[in-house]
């Protein structure tokens, strides 16, 4: 009996540490590295303020966002004005197409008492005024709203944008995006030294994407049709990717395992515990 259990013992504990390198194994492969990302606020810190106002750039300073995402669009009076829908009824207590008004009209307008009367009489601001007030203190990410749709819009928007990197806006803090690849092929003619971005409504094959590279350096998606494979494509032709909207916090891991570059959202949720690993990888798309 003594010599069958030692004859037995090596057996018996080569099955346990057997099993527990399995268990370890199977542990680390859903413990991920995930990566640092860029947090742009969507449409400012809009969780907290009403979207696309001061209030709500303020905000995301204050949160320490790296990046502001702001909506533009054109005044009658050909003025380009931060307002997210062709039409001013959601945002301000006024009605009708943003187009049919002058900056001076939509001043008169309440852009935040929808959100909260603690917002009564917050203003649309104009893309100047943005630029004036946080130009240099955060990143700024422009949405260029149908450029087709506006004649001269994007020739306005880079004179604007010309006239404060020539007075020393930094352009590494400035950034435009747009679904109009015309327009965008424009604004890199036009302004060549800041990022440009093309919005995209479905993931793209290589070749399609290889295209876009001339006068893109970013693609912007949805993060729900986000997989590892795309971003593998996108990441071999050089771009960076900035998936929107997140607003669950469980989401920004899973966005740093895919290896987005930067994170569009309504508030800040990068958090230390996930700054290394995270037990995310059975919900990754490939």
């Amino acid at each position: 009996m003594i010599e069958y259990s030692l004859y037995k013992r090596p057996a018996i504990l080569f099955s346990m540490f057997l099993g527990l390198w399995l268990s370890i194994s199977s542990i680390l492969h859903y413990v991920q590295p995930i990566h640092p990302f860029t947090s742009i606020a969507h449409r400012g810190a809009s969780f907290h303020a009403p979207e696309n106002t001061l209030a709500a750039f303020q905000k995301a300073v204050d949160l320490g966002f790296d990046y502001i995402e702001l909506d533009i669009r054109l005044s009658k009076d050909e003025q380009l004005v931060v307002l997210h829908d062709e039409d001013v009824r959601r945002t301000t207590n006024g009605k009708g197409a943003i187009g049919d008004f002058t900056v001076k009209e939509l001043k008169m307008l309440d852009a935040g008492s929808w959100f909260s009367e603690d917002f009564k009489n917050e203003r649309i601001p104009l893309l100047e005024e943005v630029l004036a007030l946080f130009g240099g203190t955060i990143g700024i990410l422009i949405d260029v709203k149908s450029p087709e749709k506006q004649p001269g819009m994007t020739e306005i928007l880079s004179d604007i944008l010309t006239y404060h990197i020539e007075n020393g806006l930094n352009p590494a803090l400035l950034k435009v995006q747009t679904f109009n690849i015309n327009e965008l092929k424009k604004l890199k003619e036009y302004v060549p030294n800041i990022g440009h971005g093309l919005i995209l409504n479905k993931p793209l094959d290589l070749l399609q994407l290889a295209s876009y590279r001339p006068f893109a350096s970013f693609l912007s998606i949805n993060h729900q049709l986000l997989t590892k494979s795309f971003i593998n494509k996108a990441h071999l032709l050089g771009f960076d990717i900035f998936s929107w909207t997140i607003k669950k916090q469980y989401q920004f891991p899973i966005m740093q395992r895919l290896g987005v570059h930067g994170i569009i959202s309504n508030e800040e949720f990068r958090k230390p515990s996930y700054k290394f690993t995270s037990f995310i990888s059975p919900l990754i798309k490939e």
